[in-house]
């Protein structure tokens, strides 16, 4: 599964439309899905009862318990770096549920999430030729990343993640304050 979370330079292709060259990733939907496992086991299983859904946390403690967590977060943080919003989104998930589930483990690598989460956090760069669709996708990208960002904090401090700190505070100074503190 984690082999499958690295984006693959034999599965991009470039096609042309006309003018313009088209980026093609073959490999997407092979890494959305190892994510998307990657977000089930930390996540726990969904069981269905009779009158409701419920998330069965004692199959969640077993899968923890199993895994290498140090690894599984290295792994997230290649789907922070990655290309693709829907993946990151799936890493500001995960990132919002270890926080809960393994919030010792995670608080040790604050200072190196942070980078790509003050990138997700910045929006958009509107352009000319931005259209709507990719100023909603980014606009989703955004308050994903604030959620996450949001949980994160709850288990940093200055003198174990600075930049972390930092981070947290120019949110709480900036034009994304009042969603943050909503969060």
């Amino acid at each position: 599964m984690y082999a499958e979370t690295a984006q693959k330079p034999e599965l991009i292709r470039v096609v042309d439309m006309g003018p313009w060259k088209h980026r093609v990733d073959d490999g997407l939907e092979t890494r959305k899905i190892a994510f998307e496992t990657m977000y089930t086991i930390v996540s726990g299983f969904i069981t269905n009862s009779p009158t409701t859904l419920m998330v069965d946390f004692a199959q969640l403690d077993t899968c923890l318990s199993n895994i290498d967590l140090h690894v599984f977060f290295t792994h997230v943080l290649r789907g922070l770096a990655d290309e693709s919003d829907e993946i990151k989104v799936l890493c500001h998930m995960m990132l919002f549920r270890l926080s809960q589930v393994a919030p010792t483990t995670i608080s040790q690598r604050l200072d190196e999430v942070s980078p790509e989460l003050e990138e997700a956090v910045k929006g958009a760069q509107v352009t000319k030729d931005t259209v709507k669709q990719d100023l909603e996708r980014a606009g989703e990208l955004q308050r994903s990343a604030l959620r996450a960002i949001a949980a994160l904090s709850k288990i940093s401090s200055p003198t174990i993640s600075p930049r972390m700190e930092r981070l947290v505070e120019s949110i709480e100074k900036g034009p994304l304050a009042r969603e943050f503190r909503e969060l």
